[in-house]
C-alpha cells in the first residue's frame, strides 16, 4: 500500500514498500514535479530503509504508511512506513523520513 501527498507547488511524493522473493520488504520513495509529464514519476526511486526480515504467519502488511506535507512550509514531505528487523510476526518497526522534491520553500520567501 502506498501513500502520496502534494506540496504547494503541485509536486507529488509517493512512498511505499518494495519486496520480492529475494529481497525483504524495504521502504522506498519517489516523486514528480508539477511540470513533469503526467502519469510518470520522474524522481529516481530511492530506498529509505532496507528491511532485514520478512513478515511471516499472516498476510496483513503495509497498514501503517503515511505521506504528509508539513503544515508549516507546505513544502517538506514526511513519510512513515513499517519494516521488519527480522523474520517474524508482529515484530515490525517504523521509520520516518522527511524530504523536499524542489526548492519550493525558496520561491515564496519575502525579504
Amino acid at each position: 500500500m502506498g501513500s502520496a501527498a502534494q506540496d504547494k507547488e503541485g509536486d507529488i511524493a509517493l512512498g511505499y514498500s518494495s519486496s520480492s522473493s529475494q529481497a525483504h520488504p524495504s521502504i522506498r520513495v519517489t516523486g514528480r514535479l508539477a511540470h513533469d509529464p503526467r502519469n510518470l514519476m520522474t524522481f529516481r526511486e530511492t530506498t529509505v530503509w532496507t528491511g532485514t526480515g520478512s513478515h511471516t504467519g499472516s498476510n496483513r502488511w503495509r497498514d501503517y504508511t503515511s505521506m504528509a506535507i508539513d503544515p508549516v512550509d507546505d513544502c517538506t514531505f514526511w513519510y512513515t512506513n513499517q519494516y521488519q528487523p527480522a523474520d517474524g510476526t508482529g515484530n515490525w518497526n517504523t521509520r520516518i523520513v522527511s524530504f523536499q522534491l524542489s526548492d519550493c520553500c525558496d520561491h515564496h520567501r519575502h525579504g
